[in-house]
């Protein structure tokens, strides 16, 4: 029988043992020691045993919140950010989706559990999208039957309200969310709020009152300022959709992704960046693109042939990727300016101190590494990790943690913090120990995996072969086969390139192979397995920027075989199977 410990469990053991002090050795006897309790208050103005019980009725509120297609580097841009969460609270330095794709991550971070076993491993169907979400056994749930007062704002996992805009997801008690695929613009979006629909503009004016990131903002505030007097704690999750492209009022026909424009020269497409607030405009109009040895990589022998096969990335495919980097940095400073107002309002509504803020983005981006102009899905650096910063009682302000952890975790953190009962074995932990003491560390790995990858059963191969007993049907393979071809946006209509007149859009190149993956981090490794038999081993102390994959080398033939071994468990694993900490990695020989 496997065994099943909830957030609430871990967290009433985690009390019991932080709890415990030291005896003197001293006795006291009873009598004493209650009058030396009823005389205490008086001598010296504290509050009073019978008060304590007021004092602590309401329990930490939590307020989550996430951005889209975040890459780690950004949060340069993000100052106020910085300031109020990591320089008071813990950053964690090694944070990693589990699938650096938004609706899997999403959904990851609703059920605490990996795409192989909440069933969501794509963005669309047949193999993801919302409606292959539980929502019935999700966080908010949990959190609404512990007490609290729920509330979501913003994007939810891929394709919610497609089938049915005036659904309202169960658990959340006020409920605003976006309605596909309006929630991929910036103006003009509709939002579901508690069962009625609302549309903020037109796509084609750039309304300053209007703009979606700054709606959002102000209707967090409003939620905090309602809720702070309120007997009950509040959950509220917030998500914004920058830096994620948006869809262009101005752009008529489109493909899906970044594929290869076609031409004399094939030339890689390029995700335009959604449009900023209008007073940031132009705020990085001369900025470049960061110095990184894996831009437009030279030698890619090492590389999966899919990533081989991509074009070397020209001037004007240059220009276009510091284009939409620039955009994308502008669009964050509206975001860095919401943190900041929902910060001040926390403090003057008296609850900044009793309220974890959490900080994360589902997922990183491209711009140019490993020949990749724009774009996620893999698990490299670029896409494969993200901000994460965390604030709250009792952790201590500007702290660091070196622990590998998951948005798999969150889930757990936040049931932890609300002491809810997750009516699912998480495969996550709460990350609530490794905040207080940013020394703490184990030897747990990080899973990361992307449509059929990490499963016991072998994948079916392309084409009409019956797909063998247990295994994933034969369009489960779609996902891969798009990002083995140039998509690896996987957004549709939010990050298009517009084609030429007369051009066709070069499909069907390598849709034979598969970009599917698992893949394994522990200490400063990370191992990746292709569904379509690829593989990579980076050594990220001696190539922090995957320049040299060492699968190969004889040197780390031990380490390969090691991590092939704890990679096989992980495969489908379940609840605390995928929290075993493991031996550590052998050295290169």
């Amino acid at each position: 029988m496997k065994a099943t410990i909830t957030a609430k469990t871990a967290a009433k053991t985690e009390r019991g043992m932080t709890g415990r002090r030291r005896h003197s050795g001293v006795s006291v006897p009873t009598t004493v020691l209650s009058l030396l309790l009823l005389l205490l208050p008086a001598a010296t103005g504290c509050v009073s045993v019978q008060d304590e019980p007021e004092a602590e009725k309401k329990r930490p509120n939590v307020l989550m919140v996430m951005t889209d297609d975040q890459w780690l580097e950004s949060m340069r841009v993000m100052s106020k950010t910085r300031k109020l969460l990591g320089d008071e609270g813990v950053t964690f330095d090694r944070y990693h989706p589990s699938s650096p794709l938004c609706c899997p991550s999403r959904s990851t971070y609703l059920s605490g559990q990996f795409a192989h076993n909440n069933g969501v491993r794509h963005n669309s169907a047949p193999r993801g999208g919302y409606d292959k979400l539980n929502e019935k056994k999700t966080l908010p749930v949990w959190m609404q039957k512990a007490g609290y007062v729920t509330s979501h704002i913003g994007k939810y996992p891929n394709g919610y309200g497609v089938k049915d805009p005036k659904h309202v997801p169960p658990g959340w008690d006020e409920w605003r969310g976006a309605i596909d695929p309006t929630t991929y613009r910036m103006w003009g979006y509709q939002l579901n709020e508690n069962g009625k629909l609302h549309t903020y503009g037109k796509p084609s004016e750039e309304d300053p009152k209007l703009y979606q990131t700054d709606v959002y903002r102000d209707k967090g505030v409003d939620f905090i300022k309602r809720k702070a007097e309120g007997d009950k704690p509040f959950f509220l999750s917030l998500a914004f959709l920058a830096p994620h492209s948006e869809i262009l009022p101005n752009r008529e026909k489109v493909n899906s992704g970044d594929h290869l424009e076609s031409g004399p020269t094939p030339r890689p497409g390029v995700g335009d960046a959604p449009r900023p607030a209008p007073r940031h405009k132009g705020e990085f109009a001369n900025e470049r693109l960061p110095e990184n040895p894996a831009y437009n990589e030279s030698d890619m022998r090492d590389k999966p042939l899919f990533l081989q096969k991509r074009p070397n990335l020209d001037g004007e495919t240059t220009a276009r990727i510091t284009e939409s980097y620039r955009g994308r940095l502008e669009s964050l400073l509206a975001v860095d300016e919401a943190m900041e107002k929902l910060m001040s309002t926390l403090k003057s509504t008296g609850q900044l101190d009793n309220t974890y803020v959490l900080f994360a983005a589902d997922n990183g981006f491209f711009f140019g590494e490993h020949r990749v102009p724009t774009g996620k899905f893999l698990p490299h650096g670029a896409s494969g990790q993200v901000p994460m910063l965390l604030r709250g009682p009792g952790i201590d302000a500007g702290q660091h943690s070196k622990e590998l952890t998951s948005n798999v975790d969150l889930a757990a953190t936040i049931s932890d913090i609300g002491g809810a009962d997750p009516d699912l074995a998480l495969d996550g932990r709460s990350l609530l120990p490794y905040g207080r003491d940013p020394r703490k560390s184990s030897g747990r790995p990080v899973l990361q995996e992307i449509a059929e990858g990490a499963r016991r059963t072998p994948v079916a191969p392309p084409g009409p072969v019956k797909p063998p007993a247990g295994g994933p049907p034969n369009d489960d393979v779609s996902a891969g086969r798009a990002a083995a071809a140039g998509d690896l946006d996987m957004d549709g209509l939010a990050s298009p390139t517009p084609q030429s007149p007369g051009k066709k859009r070069m499909d069907g190149k390598g849709e034979e192979l598969s970009a599917a993956y698992e893949a394994i981090r522990i200490g400063d490794y990370l191992y990746v397995r292709y569904s379509a038999g690829g593989r990579e081993l980076y050594d990220l102390v001696v190539d922090p920027h995957e320049l040299s994959s060492r699968h190969n080398d004889p040197r780390y033939k031990k380490l390969r075989t090691f991590l092939d071994q704890r990679l096989d468990k992980l495969q489908g694993c379940v609840g605390q199977e995928c929290r075993e900490e493991i031996p550590q990695p052998p050295e290169p020989e």
